[in-house]
């Protein structure tokens, strides 16, 4: 549920970029540098102004889909208190829920497309566009045309669940990865990415259809607070992201907040066998380089499993955005309040961890896994003199009964 403050300022932020178009981004490149100077880069201490003993932790995930009450309902068993569903075709907020009914976004696209190349501005009659050439749709698609609004996507929700503005973007000239963006209004691409209503063969773009820096702007533009939310990169290993490029898109933007370290949707398959869930590998690499880059843990497509766990000190919408900005959350594999950080802090000398349950704790650096211990508490030490050597500090906890569950701290960067 949205409060008026925050739903005033989504739809404030979602007219803005659906729109003002491209005669928001006609600022050349150096005032859009000048301006991304001004952006505090991603923050190398995390947790370090987190009143633990006084602060609330808000279950959620940064891509999740859902498009059907059954999903739902898998989110809300999951203590889920804020939602950020990520869908896509089209790539567009499913925010507030209540709003969303069936064939939504094929009666009301009112943003932008890629129309042979030029980005034009909504709204979109999809009836009136697809018309002139319905007879080359198959027919068992032609049934459901003119396309018409259906009922309500979802029941109700039930007091006190928070929602912001998401989806997950693809289709980027010069970049196979997806993107997602907690906290943005911003939307791309159409209903019909499969081309079975010949969209694409007369040239509407599926996605984004731009060059990747431009929408990762677009995206950071369309934040519904400018110190909260950002833009996350999805299920590297499935995308099949060079670490190259990755570092591109961390170095991009401060606002480009870092990777999906846990994707569940994400594992080794027939169909995708270069795929993985986990991506502690490219975490690593980037943090060994010296680059803060927050870990994400996510369903995707699952449901079942990866929670970002926030660290709010108020219950609203701004306040678990500003978290993900600054790093305060926790990633959490089966996120359902099986093991938890209770304390996590960096003074420069020593990473101090408290745990709800003896748990068995992993200090990890650029030389790996340099202390393991089983405790409640985590107590270690590091000599500045040792900085150069392990460059960041993280923490992975697991469970150890037979749960499964593994928590992760935010990496603390060395310097």
């Amino acid at each position: 549920m949205m409060d008026r403050r925050d739903f005033i300022k989504l739809m404030a932020a979602t007219t803005a970029v659906a729109a003002e178009g491209s005669k928001i981004f006609a600022d050349d490149a150096q005032k859009k540098q000048e301006k991304k100077m001004n952006v505090p880069e991603r923050n190398r201490r995390p947790y370090s102004d987190v009143d633990w003993e006084h602060s609330f932790q808000i279950h959620t995930t940064s891509h999740g889909h859902c498009i059907n009450q059954r999903q739902m309902d898998g989110y809300l068993k999951r203590g889920f208190g804020l939602l950020t569903l990520s869908n896509y075709y089209p790539s567009a907020p499913y925010c507030p829920a209540g709003k969303m009914t069936a064939n939504y976004y094929r009666v009301h696209h009112d943003f932008p497309v890629m129309v042979n190349g030029l980005r034009t501005d909504g709204p979109f009659d999809w009836n009136k566009i697809v018309e002139p050439w319905i007879g080359e749709v198959e027919e068992k698609y032609r049934d459901a045309f003119p396309f018409k609004e259906g009922g309500p996507m979802f029941k109700p929700l039930p007091e006190g669940i928070l929602e912001a503005p998401n989806a997950e973007h693809h289709g980027f000239v010069g970049s196979p990865t997806h993107l997602c963006a907690p906290g943005s209004a911003f939307a791309s691409g159409t209903f019909d990415a499969r081309n079975f209503y010949k969209s694409m063969s007369h040239g509407y773009h599926f996605g984004s259809g731009e060059p990747w820096r431009l929408a990762v702007d677009r995206m950071i533009d369309g934040l519904i607070y400018p110190d909260g939310g950002g833009v996350t990169i999805n299920h590297p290993a499935w995308s099949r992201l060079k670490y190259d490029h990755m570092m591109e898109l961390l170095d991009h933007d401060p606002r480009v907040l870092g990777i999906e370290v846990y994707n569940q949707g994400c594992v080794k398959s027939e169909m995708y066998p270069w795929s993985k869930a986990y991506c502690e590998d490219y975490w690593d690499y980037a943090l060994g380089l010296g680059r803060q880059c927050f870990g994400f843990f996510v369903p995707d497509w699952s449901v079942t499993e990866g929670t970002n766990v926030l660290i709010v000190k108020e219950k609203t919408v701004h306040e678990c955005l500003k978290a993900y900005r600054q790093g305060n959350w926790f990633g959490a594999i089966k996120g359902r309040g099986i093991l938890n950080f209770t304390n996590i802090h960096f003074d420069g000398a020593t990473l101090l961890a408290k745990t709800d349950k003896k748990a068995r704790f992993q200090v990890i650096s650029k030389q790996g896994v340099v202390s393991e211990t089983e405790s409640d508490k985590l107590d270690f030490k590091i000599a500045k003199e040792d900085y150069g050597k392990h460059i960041y500090l993280r923490i992975k906890a697991f469970a150890t009964d037979d749960s499964g569950e593994i928590i992760y701290s935010q990496p603390f960067m060395l310097d």
